[in-house]
């Protein structure tokens, strides 16, 4: 081939490559400028529904069911369904779990909300002043009840209305004794500090009755959350005995065995699923 005819060639190439190049970098640029105005557009909508959905922090320990169902699909190589099954079950686990964990920590007992009245109830009858009351008694409480009282706080101080500072708390939740402790202290504007104190010694001795019930209700629920416990153990050990003993694993190889298998474990995890669902709805309300 003729040198001058090669180093033509080599310089044409040469420059196609560099002309892709230069149009892939435009390309790039034109996307990340579109990526960029897009994720400023949207930002306001993905952060007022990371506010109502978020599952707050993720753990190792949340994530347990998901790991064990990709180590046991893993050992359930060669059966397709069950290991897609597996690995269906741990997702959904996974995430019921870090709901669950965000209901607990939104969950107010009301022993929490007792402990609030009665430190503000000691420390109002020595300085009879609502926000100053407020500010030296919300940390001998915990979260969330403390970053609510917060809110009452900075709103008030922000605005200096007492209005709008218990609005901000009953925007925030819908508890009855709550709301009920954001009445008293907004009606102490007109009224004595003796009413005010006889007032939450009444709002005492509800929370006080229903603390009780639910202490009652919790040990009743004892034998059901037993059971269910025992439950979920019961498809645990088949999944992993199944999964770890070749003698048992070969049944569930065939389709029809693998069907099986998804089906007995569906219906022992469909009942816990839903005992636990009724548990928890009812220590909600109750709480």
């Amino acid at each position: 081939m003729d040198p001058a005819s090669w180093g033509y060639g080599t310089m044409v190439l040469d420059r196609a490559m560099v002309n892709q190049v230069v149009v892939g970098s435009l390309l790039l640029v034109v996307l990340a400028l579109l990526a960029d105005e897009l994720r400023q557009s949207i930002a306001p909508a993905v952060a007022r529904y990371r506010n109502r959905s978020t599952w707050g922090p993720v753990t190792w320990k949340s994530l347990v069911p998901l790991i064990a169902a990709v180590i046991l699909a893993l050992l359930m190589w060669g059966a397709v369904i069950i290991q897609l099954y597996l690995l269906v079950v741990g997702v959904a686990a996974t995430i019921y779990s870090l709901r669950r964990q965000r209901v607990e920590r939104k969950l107010m007992e009301s022993r929490q909300i007792l402990q609030l009245i009665l430190a503000f109830r000691s420390a109002y009858q020595l300085q009879p002043s609502v926000f100053s009351t407020l500010d030296r008694v919300k940390d001998r409480v915990q979260e969330p009840l403390r970053g609510l009282m917060d809110a009452v706080i900075q709103a008030y101080y922000l605005t200096s209305s007492p209005e709008r500072a218990f609005s901000a708390l009953r925007e925030r939740t819908t508890n009855v004794y709550l709301n009920q402790f954001a009445y008293i202290l907004e009606m102490s504007e007109s009224a004595s500090a003796t009413a005010v104190v006889k007032a939450l010694d009444n709002l005492v001795e509800r929370l006080r009755s229903h603390d009780e019930l639910r202490r009652e209700t919790e040990s009743s629920l004892t034998s059901i959350t037993g059971q269910t416990s025992v439950m979920q153990r019961v498809a645990g050990a088949i999944v992993v005995a199944v999964a770890l003993v070749p003698g048992l694993r070969r049944p569930y190889v065939s389709p029809l065995g693998q069907l099986l298998y998804v089906g007995l474990l569906t219906v022992i995890l469909a009942g816990s699923y839903y005992i636990d669902r009724q548990i928890a709805g009812l220590l909600e309300r109750i709480s």
